[in-house]
């Protein structure tokens, strides 16, 4: 049984944030950005230990596509979603969330 997939609200704005500004970039951008999320959570639901960890019990995989990246953690009744970030921002951006 795979645990469930929560995303949380600053996860959320990151995610709108991300989608307006690419649609200022492209009309197409936002769709095919929220297909690679889609797919994404999709692997990370079936193999949610597969993606590193890169600081304390943060996970990230990245977008295919675009320079974005899922940070989560696995929880013992959840895997949590704290962040979509562009993978240039600063990693204060979302370690200050855990």
């Amino acid at each position: 049984m795979s645990l469930p997939l929560l995303i949380s609200r600053e996860a959320r704005s990151d995610i709108v944030e991300a989608i307006e500004w690419l649609g200022e970039q492209s009309s197409e951008l936002p769709s095919r950005f929220r297909q690679s999320l889609e797919q994404t959570y999709v692997s990370i639901l079936e193999y949610p230990e597969m993606y590193p960890t890169i600081h304390r019990e943060f996970r990230r995989a990245l977008l295919r596509h675009f320079p974005y990246a899922i940070f989560y953690v696995i929880e013992a009744d959840a895997i949590v979603i704290v962040g979509v970030v562009h993978q240039a921002w600063h990693p204060s951006t979302w370690q200050r969330r855990g």
